[in-house]
């Protein structure tokens, strides 16, 4: 993936955090909520963990408003690691700050996640803007990293 695609889905990430929450019925977040959002990141096993929720989430609602919301979460969460670890996933950070710690085997997971994410504008009225990004692994992959990620694949 070239830099200028990565840089525009981690914005487009990053700025839809807040149309997730909303729709999910909750409030949109100001700036300061995104930064507290990835500030609230104090590891990488609790990313992990949400991202083990929200893949859960995802295989039980299967189409409509809940796969949409719970297939950009997954974006945003790795997202939002990804200004935890000054760029290391997405790139395009540049901080004397090394952030969290990540392994390799970790980082090497949340790129193969984020390179899942692509730009839609399905369901666009659920979104205050036109264009959002949201997880479409192949089934392949999809199972990969479930797999990685220590989740029971279903039958």
């Amino acid at each position: 993936m070239r830099k200028s695609s990565r840089t525009f889905l981690l914005f487009a990430a990053c700025g839809i955090l807040a149309s997730t929450l909303a729709a999910w019925g909750l409030p949109a977040l100001a700036q300061q909520d995104l930064q507290e959002r990835v500030n609230s990141i104090e590891s990488v096993e609790q990313v992990k963990q949400e991202l083990r929720q929200l893949f859960e989430w995802r295989d039980q609602c299967g189409t409509g408003s809940c796969f949409n919301s719970s297939s950009t979460g997954i974006c945003e969460t790795v997202a939002a690691l990804d200004a935890r670890v000054n760029g290391q996933i997405v790139g395009g950070m540049i901080s004397d700050d090394p952030g969290l710690p990540i392994s390799e085997e970790d980082l090497d997971l949340m790129r193969l996640i984020f390179e899942q994410c692509k730009p839609t504008n399905y369901q666009y009225w659920n979104w205050p803007m036109m264009l959002h990004v949201w997880y479409v692994p192949s089934e392949e992959v999809d199972n990969e990293i479930k797999d990685r990620l220590g989740l029971f694949l279903s039958p």
